[in-house]
């Protein structure tokens, strides 16, 4: 496990010390539920080091009372989002035919995402992680939603499982939503937005999007963002700014 901490107050961005980028991935957006009664106590699990104490932000402050809890494989982070239904879970690097069949396992038990139950939505997050191998998901609300992305575009359209209901489905970022990134060598733990801090055995890319920053790692970024002007990535120590 890496010992070297950074938490966001350890990174600058800005000119000449970051480098701009555009997102390019396109992602599921998957609706949290104002659950009847708030869902589950955003808790640390029971396998966890600290499990049975609520879950906090890199600022020490609790994710929430009740919600829910998942895991981000790819980051090996545990995840906390609040049930009053202001939150969304961002699954990354999803294709149509992976979001058609999310779709269809969330119609299983409701047609309207947000009426899931806090079983149910775990059943999904389930079938997402195991049958379709999607691991990368992150906690969101749905005000960064409405903010900085827009519907996934199939030959110039939007498809309509795309884009209703609101904050639901196959979307992208804006392409005019230009982020900051930096890029940190070697093994590290960087305790940003989510519950544990995220694990980077061999380097990692921190990215400032508007007031937050959340580390993506190194194989994820090079797939997709872009530079700011669309240029492709090729080599992502050598291309973006580095701080040690």
């Amino acid at each position: 496990m890496p010992t070297k901490i950074l938490r966001p107050e350890d990174l600058r961005f800005g000119p000449s010390v970051s480098t701009p980028v555009i997102s390019q991935a396109q992602k599921f957006i998957l609706p949290v539920p104002a659950f009847d009664n708030g869902g589950e106590k955003l808790d640390y699990p029971i396998n966890h080091e600290q499990a049975g104490e609520p879950i906090t932000d890199w600022q020490g402050n609790p994710v929430g009372e009740t919600g829910v809890v998942f895991f981000n494989a790819k980051d090996q982070a545990w995840q906390a989002a609040p049930g009053d239904g202001s939150a969304v879970i961002i699954i990354n690097e999803v294709t149509e035919d992976q979001a058609t069949k999310v779709i269809e396992k969330i119609h299983e038990f409701r047609q309207d995402p947000n009426a899931l139950s806090l079983r149910e939505l775990k059943q999904v997050l389930a079938f997402v992680r195991e049958e379709l191998a999607l691991g990368d998901m992150y906690n969101s609300t749905r005000q960064f939603v409405a903010e900085y992305m827009t519907p996934a575009l199939k030959n110039g359209e939007a498809s309509a499982r795309s884009i209703t209901p609101e904050a639901f489905g196959l979307m992208k970022r804006d392409d005019k939503d230009i982020c900051q990134a930096v890029y940190v060598p070697g093994p590290f733990l960087f305790r940003g937005p989510t519950a544990t801090p995220q694990v980077f055995k061999d380097g990692g890319v921190l990215i400032q999007q508007g007031d937050s920053i959340r580390g993506v790692q190194p194989d994820v970024f090079q797939r997709t963002y872009r530079h700011a002007d669309g240029r492709i990535i090729h080599n992502v120590p050598d291309e973006l700014a580095v701080q040690l």
